[in-house]
């Protein structure tokens, strides 16, 4: 059962990991840069049970962690967590309320080296409310990604 939701989860995000279109939107202070693919970006028909009328959003986001380098191990610990486990980037599949910038994850796959799969998840949840999602802090990463997305959907649909 494990391997076939790891292969779910790999072809749900197989697109986003084969993107031409990605969109650096930030860089953290460790050096992460945290990435929006920008033909990913879709009205979800995933209902919120709680919230009527609301229009959510999909997206692919990329996060990539900096290079690791021969640094003393005191210094290195203070770093990113996601070193010690040599994750290269993670691909993570979000489901954006625009309406209060809130996000769901609904799955993600962590990355080493070549593109090698670390880990994966997927949200096996069948119903979700508000309380299910994370609002986001402003001028925070996690904010400029969603508002970033929310912005380039809505320029998508005036042009459409």
């Amino acid at each position: 059962m494990k391997r076939l939701s790891m292969l779910l989860v790999s072809g749900a995000l197989a697109v986003s990991a084969h993107a031409v279109d990605w969109s650096k939107v930030s860089e953290s202070q460790t050096g992460s840069i945290f990435s929006l693919d920008l033909e990913s970006i879709e009205g979800s028909d995933i209902n919120i049970i709680d919230e009527k009328d609301v229009e959510n959003i999909t997206v692919s986001i990329r996060r990539t962690y900096p290079t690791q380098t021969n640094e003393p191990k005191e210094d290195n610990a203070k770093k990113d967590n996601a070193k010690k486990d040599n994750i290269h980037h993670s691909d993570q599949q979000l489901l954006i309320s625009c309406k209060d910038a809130s996000y769901y994850r609904r799955a993600y796959v962590n990355y080493g080296a070549k593109d090698k799969v670390l880990a994966s998840w997927q949200s096996e949840k069948p119903i979700l409310t508000t309380k299910d999602f994370k609002t986001t802090t402003p001028n925070t990463v996690g904010r400029t990604l969603v508002e970033q997305a929310c912005e380039n959907y809505e320029q998508a649909e005036e042009t459409a």
